[in-house]
């Protein structure tokens, strides 16, 4: 009987032990509950979700512009908007890291103007259909500049070019020499700026690195302080269409441009070359049918044949060089030895502001041919060696190919005609000047003031040599006696008588 009652005592205790255990677990799985759920709705209080790029952008159809907003940042893939963008512009923040761009379709992507030092690799891997990326005016260096930033998707052989981007560019960065591999991801580019960097010269890896772009049209190497270019730069250029080489240090016309054998357009203004003749001439260029030689404030003689390579030029612009007096009228013609010189098929001429007194006759084969002339803000001298540009040129083909402008050509020399219209003197037999700069106008008045004093002084001369022969100045040895017989009379023999 005790023992009934004992393990009865026992059942009944360990049941309620049991549930007050399952109180407690409930309990706490409740607390617990509501714990996380606090927590959640604490993080949805305090870490609320990015905002989307067109709250801080400005977004207009397919344009999207985040300039000049002090980002520091490009945002992250779910503040992106799904369409596709034709052009992203971040102009103007202080961005220092590129990070990898998300998963966006961007035709034209522009980070200029910023403080970019770093690119992590592979950045722009996931954007679609990149054609055009601006990383100018930032703070790329040489060491951070790799390979690996351009990296495309990465396939079992390697990584897959950025195959869609054309245009690149590196202009005002502090890059001093380029990674020989740079543009291995990159093998359609077309146009290259590398304007406004620190290279002073084009070294062996950089030469290799744009030797390495097969399609490259454009290259933009202006204003990077080069003086020499060797001869193997453009070896493997066989594209190249544009070049620009302004702004640098060349003091003559780099030979290594017989490689652009398909070359079109040149730049080489602002350049420090003083000479270009039959002795310094341009290397042969077949193609080329543009040609700029502006700002350049040494330049003082284009001589004979000076062009004589350029067989295909079109529009030739000498501007602003304020030391160029003249220019040679076979400047542009081709020297052959058996046959008359040719001359290209230029079609623009702009000669505008420099100090030329004369323009050429022969300078161009056919002047009919001329679309377009600028001949303002020179020194012409309006004297018999300009008869063809003044009494010729001008009034048969002026306001075809200088419109307005014809008005405003005046005269410099000589100084009856300064200050004179051109065209004002077109039915005029100009004059040559005299030599030494002797003024003609000035010496007729002096002429013919000789010749009125001549006339005068003959009488007077005679007159008073008359009256000095006969005594009345008292000159030499006679004396007044002398001068009393001037007026006696001898008397004759029959007066004696």
């Amino acid at each position: 009987m005790n023992y009934r009652f004992f393990v009865i005592f026992i059942f009944t205790f360990a049941t309620v032990e049991c549930q007050n255990v399952a109180n407690n677990a409930n309990a706490n799985n409740t607390n617990a509950t509501v714990d996380v759920e606090t927590t959640n709705l604490k993080e949805e209080i305090f870490e609320p979700k990015p905002p989307h790029l067109c709250t801080v952008c400005n977004c207009i159809d397919d344009i999207i512009d985040c300039g000049n907003r002090n980002l520091t940042h490009h945002f992250e893939g779910e503040q992106w908007s799904n369409k596709t963008i034709k052009i992203a512009s971040f102009k103007g923040n202080l961005l220092v890291h590129v990070k990898p761009f998300p998963k966006i379709e961007i035709r034209k992507l522009s980070l200029q103007k910023n403080e970019i030092m770093r690119i992590d690799p592979r950045a722009f891997k996931e954007i679609i259909n990149l054609t055009e990326l601006d990383l100018s005016h930032n703070q790329l260096t040489t060491e951070n500049l790799k390979p690996v930033v351009f990296e495309g998707k990465f396939s079992p052989d390697a990584y897959e070019p950025l195959e869609k981007l054309v245009v690149l560019d590196l202009a005002h960065n502090v890059l001093h020499s380029l990674h020989q591999d740079l543009f291995e991801h990159m093998e359609n580019l077309k146009v290259l700026n590398l304007s406004w960097n620190q290279f002073t010269r084009i070294d062996e890896r950089t030469s290799i690195a744009i030797s390495s772009l097969p399609y490259l049209e454009e290259l933009d190497l202006s204003y990077c302080r080069l003086k020499t270019l060797s001869d193997v730069h453009f070896y493997s250029s066989r594209s190249l269409r544009k070049l620009n080489l302004s702004g640098n240090l060349f003091t003559s016309v780099p030979k290594a441009l017989e490689e652009t054998t398909m070359l079109e357009v040149l730049y080489l203004d602002e350049n420090p070359i003083q000479i270009i003749n039959h002795s310094h001439p341009f290397p042969l260029i077949p193609k080329l049918k543009e040609l700029s030689l502006c700002c350049m404030p040494h330049l003082t003689i284009v001589g004979p044949y000076a062009f004589s390579g350029l067989t295909s030029l079109e529009h030739l612009r000498i501007e602003n060089c304020p030391k160029l007096e003249s220019i040679d009228d076979y400047a542009l013609a081709t020297q052959s030895n058996s046959e008359a010189p040719v001359w290209p098929p230029l079609k623009k001429l702009d000669l505008s502001d420099n100090a030329l007194r004369y323009l050429p006759q022969q300078l161009v084969a056919r002047w009919d041919w001329l679309e377009k002339l600028d001949l303002m803000n020179n020194k012409w001298s309006c004297d018999c060696n300009n008869q063809y540009l003044i009494g010729t040129l001008l009034p048969t083909y002026g306001k075809k190919l200088m419109g307005d402008e014809l008005d405003s050509l005046t005269c410099t020399f000589p100084p009856e005609h300064a200050g004179k219209n051109l065209s004002s003197l077109s039915h005029r037999s100009l004059r040559c000047l005299d030599l030494y700069n002797a003024k003609p106008e000035r010496d007729a008045t002096i002429l013919i003031g000789v010749l009125v004093g001549l006339l005068l002084a003959i009488p007077v001369c005679l007159t008073i040599f008359v009256f000095w022969r006969r005594g009345f100045f008292f000159c030499g040895t006679q004396g007044p006696a002398t001068f009393s017989r001037a007026f006696y009379k001898r008397a004759t023999d029959d007066d004696e008588f």
